[in-house]
């Protein structure tokens, strides 16, 4: 006697991989902006203007000078003119707006300091900066006045 044959069971049958690599591409995406939102959202102090901005010079007249006192930019904002005020020029910037400019700009601590401790006597100096170049005077009647000039 023979057996009745049975017919042979269907091969299994494949799935696409495709549905999970798109999820998981999704995820990854996902990922990659809610993490930051979750670990930086709650901080509230404000990055350095002058690492976030794409020009600083412009930053700083917006955020240091919204009278428009003591700020000019020229030369297609390459150059930042700054006119401090003094004993006998009382127009323009006073010390705080001086640091914000300073700040933004990312001056280095020694070189702000060499900046506002210079006399009349001492003539126009120089200095610079990693991507800036500035020369000033200092006189306590006209105040701190100095030109930065982007190099980069």
């Amino acid at each position: 006697m023979t057996q009745p044959r049975h017919p042979a069971p269907a091969p299994a049958r494949q799935r696409s991989p495709l549905p999970w690599v798109l999820l998981a591409v999704f995820v990854v995406a996902l990922g990659a902006v809610l993490v930051p939102q979750l670990l930086g959202g709650d901080d509230e102090s404000p990055a350095p203007v002058a690492a976030s901005e794409a020009d600083p010079l412009l930053t700083a007249v917006g955020k240091c000078d919204p009278a428009k006192e003591g700020l000019k930019l020229s030369d297609k904002n390459r150059k930042l003119t700054v006119n401090g005020s003094g004993e006998k020029f009382p127009v323009g910037l006073g010390d705080d707006a001086l640091t914000c400019v300073f700040d933004t700009l990312g001056v280095p601590g020694a070189l702000s300091s060499r900046m506002t401790s210079t006399v009349g006597a001492d003539g126009q100096l120089e200095g610079e900066w990693p991507g800036y170049t500035v020369v000033w005077t200092n006189d306590s009647a006209k105040g701190l006045d100095l030109t930065v000039t982007r190099t980069g």
